[in-house]
This record gives structure tokens, C-alpha cells and sequence, in this order.
């Protein structure tokens, strides 16, 4: 063996180690997931009209739950690949496309004082009552209820009256059939 072999020898290792791991940095760091939660979660806005919701998921059996419209500001809780799990402002979660949101603006401060507000009374156990209804936006596939003030139909409603007397057709053909077999 020469030395010229010996170099060769020690620079094939070192690639090999190299390669190797630059392929364990690609393959973890490209499918690494980031989770954050509600209180802390990053603020999206959506940048894109009728932008598709998918409750459970994007390969759900069913089409999108609903559609969010440009400028809705979302949490981001979990950022996957493609599609990140997010919570809409009326506490409802679900999955959104990476490409259809971006990193919202910061709101004015006299919002945030509010907001700050609103969750501080809310830790201090108000009545559920002051709250309000969890989810105020409208419903996918929710049927309207009824107007309390209008009063249910009458179902007890007057058979159609059918005359007794009708005659019935005649029987017996006058002729026979206009065409053989």
C-alpha cells in the first residue's frame, strides 16, 4: 500500500461520515413538527378568500367544513408539513394549508388590553351565563331552529272529501287491437 492509497482510504471514510450526517440533519430536521399551546400560540392571518377548513384533517371523507375569508386572524397550535392544525377565533380547531396564512401583524395595544382583561375574568370563574355561547360564528350542516314566537302548525287537518259515485271505466274493448304480432 502506498501513501497515496492511505490518503485515499482516510478522505473515503470522511466523506462517508459526512454524508451520512448531513442525511441524519435532512432527515430529522425535515420532519420536525412545531406545537404550541392556546395561550401562547403564534397569530396567523389568512391571506386567501374561501381559504378551505378541514375539521379533522385534509384527507377527511367529506370536502372542507367551512372556508375562512381573507384577514381572519387564527392560532397556530401544531405547523406540520403542507397543512397546520389551528384555532379560530371562536375556539373551534381544525387543519389549514401552510401557503394560506402568514404571520399576523401585532394588534393595537388598546385590543390586547381588552383581550387581557377578558381572560383575566374569565380565570377568575365568572358565571357561564357572562360568557356567552362557546361558538358564536355560524355552524357547518346546522339546521335553524325554530322562531319560539310562532306557533307550531295545525296537524289536524280535514280529510279531502272524494266523491263516492264514480263510474267505472269500461271494461270491455269496443275493437280489437290496431296491430298484429
Amino acid at each position: 500500500m502506498t501513501v497515496d492509497s492511505k490518503r485515499f482510504q482516510c478522505l473515503k471514510n470522511g466523506a462517508a461520515q459526512v454524508f451520512f450526517l448531513v442525511f441524519a440533519v435532512f432527515l430529522l430536521g425535515g420532519c420536525a413538527t412545531q406545537t404550541f399551546a392556546p395561550e401562547v400560540a403564534p397569530e396567523y392571518v389568512v391571506i386567501r378568500d374561501f381559504t378551505p377548513f378541514y375539521r379533522l384533517g385534509p384527507q377527511q371523507g367529506r370536502g372542507p367544513d367551512t372556508s375562512l375569508h381573507a384577514g381572519d386572524r387564527v392560532k397556530l397550535l401544531r405547523r406540520e408539513m403542507g397543512f397546520s392544525l389551528i384555532q379560530l377565533e371562536d375556539l373551534r380547531t381544525g387543519y389549514v394549508a401552510n401557503e394560506n396564512m402568514t404571520v399576523a401583524p401585532p394588534r393595537p395595544p388598546a385590543q390586547v388590553k381588552q383581550e387581557a382583561e377578558i381572560a383575566a375574568s374569565k380565570k377568575r370563574g365568572g358565571h357561564r351565563g357572562d360568557e356567552g355561547p362557546l361558538y358564536s360564528g355560524p355552524q357547518v350542516n346546522d339546521t335553524p331552529l325554530p322562531d319560539r314566537n310562532v306557533p307550531p302548525p295545525d296537524l289536524n287537518v280535514e280529510p279531502e272529501i272524494v266523491p263516492k259515485n264514480i263510474p267505472a271505466p269500461d271494461a270491455t274493448p269496443t275493437s280489437g287491437p290496431k296491430y298484429r304480432y
